[in-house]
């Protein structure tokens, strides 16, 4: 009996060795000093250098470019030219006589010319004005999605940090009872296996200290991450957090949510926007070729030269020409194609297909975000009454224990189902908070 209790001892110091060793290492690798973080910091910094909120931004920059594009297509261009002709030998005139001539000229002057595909470029105009309106609400997602990100990553952040908070006073309980029972062991007053099974309880709180600290760390980088802040850095939420938020939401009902949503978010718009550009691309196909492409063209310049031998600027003197024209496109591209109109009614139909789904998908978060902060109002208050059980449970075991009619061990699992109670009711205010921002974010606020 007495050599299985010497090896269990054996065994159990052997595991809190390696234990201590491993909590040594990770605490080396995680050796930094921890940086506080508050909630309006972490909101005020999400969009500050988000790359998504930067990707959108170039977007709608390059569509208002494009806009400005297609505009500059109604205004004629200029083309500057100097063209020196020479000829050789034989050449046709008007009459259709071949005749032996050499000449030369020089002609120097602007072209000022335009070609004006009217319907074409009339919708495609409309329709770049409805890229940029599309670009301008997705950039205000973006914006609205990295501020919702960095509240989820800040509040993931808090629910690691109550589950170390938790951790760190149950392995602080469960270390002084073994400290106690050791003392009373070598006293003669215990049984040894009472240590042993103390110390084993002490090394479990420890490594489940040791992994919820290394939860918060991850939490942290990822926090850095979405606030593009050194990863390196430990972050630590300001424990302000760690009690239950109440924000202001609009809205009374659930009804009255999901239309303030569908009128508000700004993915409503984007789709919205994405729509107009659609039906007005069919339109170019069908009604834009019935408007005519107008071509007017005029050179100004000079005009010179004579038979060979002559200078090139001999009897130079002004010269202009002038033209214009209305033309119809029959065939691809234009009038009678097919091909092209089932095309943009096919393109229309799929975009009002996305923007129902887009409908749908905004109706569903602002249901789960509703029913999930509903849930965990009454969850947060069910979690107060159990800790207030727990902490009076624990009260009554540590007054049994010193007055010598409870167990060690009775008080132990009183602390320690204490603890795990604080941490539920931590986490559980974490999530209530979150389950705030995200109706927040589900209905368009």
């Amino acid at each position: 009996m007495n050599g299985a209790n010497l090896q269990f001892r054996m065994r159990a110091n052997r595991m809190a060795l390696a234990v201590a060793l491993t909590i040594s290492v990770v605490s080396r690798l995680f050796a930094t000093d921890p940086q506080s973080i508050d909630l309006a910091t972490a909101l005020r910094l999400a969009g500050a250098k988000n790359l998504d909120v930067e990707i959108a931004r170039e977007r709608v920059n390059e569509a208002r470019a494009a806009g400005d594009a297609a505009r500059a297509r109604f205004f004629p261009w200029v083309a500057p030219s100097i063209v020196i002709r020479r000829h050789e030998e034989n050449v046709q005139d008007a009459g259709g006589r071949i005749l032996d001539a050499d000449k030369q000229s020089l002609s120097a002057g602007l072209a000022l010319n335009a070609q004006l595909d009217l319907g074409e470029t009339y919708f495609q105009n409309l329709v770049a004005k409805q890229v940029v309106k599309s670009n301008e609400a997705a950039l205000a997602g973006r914006q609205r999605e990295a501020t919702f990100r960095a509240a989820a990553g800040y509040f993931e952040l808090v629910r690691a940090r109550a589950a170390v908070i938790a951790s760190e006073e149950a392995a602080r309980i469960a270390g002084e009872h073994a400290e106690q029972i050791g003392v009373s062991v070598d006293a003669g007053l215990s049984f040894k296996g009472d240590a042993a099974r103390a110390r084993a309880a002490h090394e479990r709180a420890e490594l489940t200290l040791l992994r919820v600290r290394t939860d918060q760390r991850v939490a942290a980088a990822r926090l850095a991450e979405i606030l593009r802040l050194d990863p390196s850095v430990d972050l630590t939420p300001d424990d302000s957090t760690l009690a239950p938020m109440s924000l202001e939401i609009p809205g009374d009902d659930l009804g009255e949510r999901i239309a303030r949503a569908l009128a508000s978010r700004p993915e409503m718009d984007e789709s919205a926007a994405r729509l107009a550009g659609a039906r007005l691309n069919r339109r170019a196909a069908t009604q834009g070729p019935l408007i005519p492409t107008l071509g007017a063209q005029v050179s100004i310049g000079g005009l010179g030269g004579g038979p060979s031998g002559s200078t090139l600027t001999r009897d130079f003197d002004m010269s202009s020409d002038m033209s214009f024209g209305v033309s119809w496109r029959i065939g691809p591209g234009g009038l009678l194609d097919r091909n092209r109109q089932r095309e943009m009614l096919s393109r229309e139909k799929q975009v009002e297909f996305e923007r129902e789904k887009v409908r749908d998908a905004i109706r569903r978060q602002v249901v789960e975000s509703h029913a999930r902060l509903h849930s965990l109002a009454k969850q947060v208050e069910l979690a107060r009454k159990a800790l207030e059980a727990a902490d009076q449970t624990a009260r009554l075991s540590r007054d049994r224990l010193e007055t010598g009619v409870g167990a060690a061990f009775e008080d132990l699992e009183a602390e320690d189902e204490l603890a795990r109670t604080r941490r539920d009711y931590l986490v559980t205010i974490a999530d209530y908070n979150l389950a705030q921002y995200a109706l927040r974010f589900a209905t368009g606020d």
